[in-house]
């Protein structure tokens, strides 16, 4: 019998593990995939540079939560290299227009070591035999006093008991691949279906080269593309504020359909756009790798192929309450309130979860007199089950 099972070892979860960890709360934490991190993704190269598939900045003067992890953690952060000329294409056939742009990236920061930094140093804080990988939920039990949970691993069935599961993933991804038995509120279901996973529609190109010649050029290695057909949406310098280690890197502007019908193709066709942007020096990387989250199964469902218009209205109330009689709990950066699908929002649900663990662990030592069951102003379906 588990205390508290966390479901997911994202920003999230290890950030909640911490949490109870310090506060003496017992956990087990369970990962579907083979490393921690989530759709936090780094690819490291020489020496201790990483560059960033998935989330890459960070704004600290903005948000509190990550700014206090990074400094109790002893990372530093840098700024996205800005100085220089942005370029802008409105047509394939014409020449990248220049113009000067200090406020898109004027805030953001990178993370030294890239984001996976936080990760490894979450994880060398807890104890290794708490963090399972390789293990994907399938179904959730409640079981009066405990919920039962029914997780793959290497193949087999493994049967687990908790007093207490936190679900530190996207809710959409939840209500396709998890059975939850008895099923949740028909109104809930709907609310986890109708949830974007932020990024899950995305395809993160990185483009490396053996020096900046963009920044030798008096350009920022900025880049948007607003006309039909565009390859790359967004070009940014994913290098090291130094100048070594020298990388662009862009989000497609091709839709998952068109990404995957054109794979074999998807290299050329963003040389050649960048080849038309930045010069003939962009045609010989040293290396182009292309990170589809579309593809992967464990961050995109099929509703998540159509693309996002605008950044989606995050952390619903509902996903705020307990459920299952204070049994289960909603967690992960979609859940957040502030900054949702940000790392920003992953901490504040991380928060917002172990507050809530261990008020309940104290009210359930008051004994049942003193202890208040929580309820739902929002939905009172929810409580009675």
């Amino acid at each position: 019998m588990l205390d508290v099972a966390i479901i997911g070892g994202g920003l999230s979860g290890l950030y909640l593990a911490q949490k109870l960890w310090s506060s003496g709360r017992s956990f087990e934490l369970f990962e579907a995939r083979s490393r921690l991190g989530g759709r936090i993704l780094s690819r490291p190269v020489k020496g201790a540079f990483n560059y960033d598939l998935g989330p890459g900045w960070v704004w600290p003067d903005s948000q509190p939560r990550i700014a206090g992890l990074l400094s109790s953690l002893g990372l530093d952060t840098y700024p996205q290299w800005v100085l220089g000329d942005s370029l802008y294409q409105v047509d394939r056939e014409m020449a990248a227009q220049r113009y000067s742009d200090p406020a898109t990236y004027a805030d953001a920061r990178r993370v030294e070591g890239g984001t996976v930094a936080v990760i490894d140093k979450l994880v060398q804080r807890l104890p290794a035999e708490r963090l399972h990988c390789a293990h994907r939920l399938d179904a959730l039990t409640d079981a009066g006093e405990y919920i039962l949970l029914n997780l793959q691993h290497q193949g087999m069935q493994r049967q687990l008991f908790a007093h207490q599961v936190v679900l530190c993933l996207p809710p959409r991804l939840l209500a396709e691949r998890v059975a939850f038995k008895p099923e949740l509120a028909p109104s809930l279901q709907r609310l986890m279906r109708e949830t974007p996973t932020w990024m899950a529609a995305q395809a993160k190109a990185l483009i490396r080269y053996k020096h900046p010649f963009w920044r030798q050029q008096g350009l920022s290695g900025a880049m948007l593309s607003g006309y039909p057909g565009a390859v790359l949406a967004e070009v940014f310098d994913a290098g090291a504020e130094q100048g070594g280690d020298a990388a662009l890197s862009g989000f497609f502007a091709l839709p998952a359909e068109l990404r995957r019908r054109w794979r074999d193709d998807l290299e050329a066709l963003l040389l050649d756009q960048l080849i038309r942007a930045f010069g003939p020096e962009a045609a010989t990387p040293e290396s182009v790798e292309i990170q589809d989250w579309a593809d992967e199964p464990l961050t995109a469902t099929t509703a998540d192929a159509q693309p996002l218009s605008a950044h989606p209205d995050y952390g619903h109330p509902w996903f705020e309450l307990d459920h299952w009689n204070d049994k289960l709990h909603f967690c992960g950066s979609e859940t957040a309130t502030h900054f949702g699908g940000y790392l920003e929002g992953a901490l504040e649900a991380a928060e917002r979860v172990s507050q809530a663990l261990n008020l309940s662990e104290q009210a359930s030592s008051l004994g049942p007199e003193t202890g208040e069951q929580h309820g739902s102003e929002y939905a009172p379906e929810f409580t009675a089950r």
